[in-house]
């Protein structure tokens, strides 16, 4: 072997761990990237909710309708002239 072949391998191991290093950072990234992506897509999902629930006339079944109060829209109180009946059920 020549006189620098030992200089040659660990400048060949350096540039490997280094090369390793960033093919880990890039997946790490990407598992991050996707797990937000993940948690913006349930937060605009939640923010949709808040918006149409905040709506004017907004019916309490339209946002929540296993919470619905039947006979009663979500924006209107029990005094309300404009509470809603349920269709008469056989």
């Amino acid at each position: 072997m020549g006189k620098n072949a030992e200089y040659m391998i660990l400048g060949y191991a350096a540039m490997a761990v280094i090369l390793l290093g960033m093919v880990v950072w890039v997946y790490w990234r990407t598992v991050m990237a996707r797990r937000e992506e993940l948690l913006l897509s349930e937060l605009e999902a939640e923010q949709h909710v808040d918006s149409v629930s905040a709506a004017v006339g907004a019916m309490e079944e339209d946002v929540q309708p296993e919470r619905a109060t039947p006979g009663q829209s979500g924006m209107s109180g029990p005094t309300s002239e404009y509470v809603r009946t349920l269709p008469d059920q056989p």
